[in-house]
């Protein structure tokens, strides 16, 4: 049996009351109270929300693999967050390794970038050890604060992806590699990247910002133990399909695969996290994306980050047409603009005090407008 809770991180506030926050179970010490149900894969619901959890169902919980729970939580959550994509242990570990060489590479000295090549590297096994997260990425959210959490993002995205359309291990290797250090030219600019539309900026601060692709290429160049595919996906990931990209304006069907894929996971995570884009949310970012297939975008892999991105991520709290607010508690399959809400608020701003779940999959007039964040 597959059993879940609300599969997102972090901790956000469901009621003016409390904080939902997101927990191991195997942190837990007894006395907590459940904020989010935990569901069979029947949908029978196995622990109601506002149950006190005993130390007996901890074990139990342990026993049926249940890994992560919602707990309600008054004060501030003090343990680590869970990491974006759920394999916390290596984008943590790859967090700090990548910014500690970074932070200190110096143009075409290259000798400690080779680090983060195994870094990448780490993270392909990693993603081959939990294949289940490979056909339900639903756990992205818009935390990438800077480049090095950035440059992991896309590495783990993009990785996931090239494994999913089973990819032979070279290119998915050269994909890893070559996101993870995709953004390396940003380092060698003099303009900011966080939450800025390069539509906004000046025709200086323009042609400062595209310069990355060609310094961060060029500081890679004439490295013999990266990939020529993985020095494309630095030069090439702002390429466009209509040739309205930079920095040669090439046309989608001159460049690689894996180039292609690479950037539009690249233009997915920069959307969500304000890197090199003014900040979205996820459904922002997808509608983007999607207007751009065929345009902007290769065909085959925006529209497979479409397949594996959750629109509305389990756990988060969205608005819906008749002005009420409620919490996303389950996906239905490939149609991840209609989840299953639990509902929170009324319109008129009351909160429902029964357990209420809605299927936009059964109500059709029912659909979500907003997000809160």
């Amino acid at each position: 049996m597959y059993l879940t809770n609300c599969h997102n991180m972090g901790f956000f506030k469901a009621e003016e009351s409390y904080i939902m926050q997101y927990i191991q179970v195997d942190k837990l010490k007894g006395e907590e109270i459940l904020a989010v149900p935990i569901l069979a894969s029947s949908d029978i619901v196995l622990i109601h929300a506002d149950t006190v959890i005993r130390k007996e169902y901890i074990e139990k919980l342990i026993e049926l693999q249940v890994k992560y729970v919602y707990i309600k939580n008054d004060t501030e959550f003090k343990e680590p967050k869970r990491s974006v994509y759920g394999i916390e242990e290596t984008n943590k570990e790859t967090l700090t390794l990548v910014k500690s060489i970074l932070d200190h590479h110096i143009y075409k000295h290259n000798k400690d970038l080779i680090k983060v090549k195994e870094a990448a590297e780490k993270i392909v096994e990693s993603v081959i050890s939990e294949p289940e997260i490979i056909n339900n990425l639903t756990e992205i959210r818009n935390i990438s604060t800077d480049m090095y959490s950035h440059s992991i993002n896309v590495c783990l995205l993009s990785t996931i992806m090239a494994i999913s359309l089973n990819m032979n291990k070279k290119k998915v290797e050269n994909i890893s590699v070559g996101a993870i250090l995709h953004d390396i030219g940003l380092r060698y600019i003099s303009v900011p990247y966080v939450n800025i539309d390069i539509l906004d900026m000046n025709n200086k601060d323009t042609l400062e910002y595209k310069k990355h692709t060609l310094l961060g290429y060029s500081a890679v160049q004439e490295s013999s133990w990266l990939s020529e595919t993985s020095k494309e996906i630095i030069l090439l990931h702002h390429e466009r399909a209509d040739g309205t990209g930079y920095p040669f304006q090439k046309k989608l069907d001159k460049i690689k695969p894996e180039v292609k894929l690479v950037s539009v996971c690249d233009d997915f995570d920069s959307f969500i996290s304000g890197i090199g884009s003014k900040k979205m949310k996820i459904y922002e970012a997808i509608e983007y994306i999607k207007a751009g297939i065929g345009s902007l975008y290769d065909i085959t892999f925006a529209a497979k980050l479409m397949e594996l991105i959750a629109l509305y991520p389990v756990g988060m709290q969205v608005v819906t047409n008749e002005g009420e607010v409620g919490v996303v508690v389950k996906q239905n399959g490939e149609m991840t603009d209609r989840p299953v809400i639990r509902m929170l608020v009324h319109s008129d701003g009351s909160k429902y005090q029964d357990k209420v779940n809605k299927d936009l999959m059964r109500l059709l007039t029912l659909f979500i407008v907003d997000t809160i964040e």
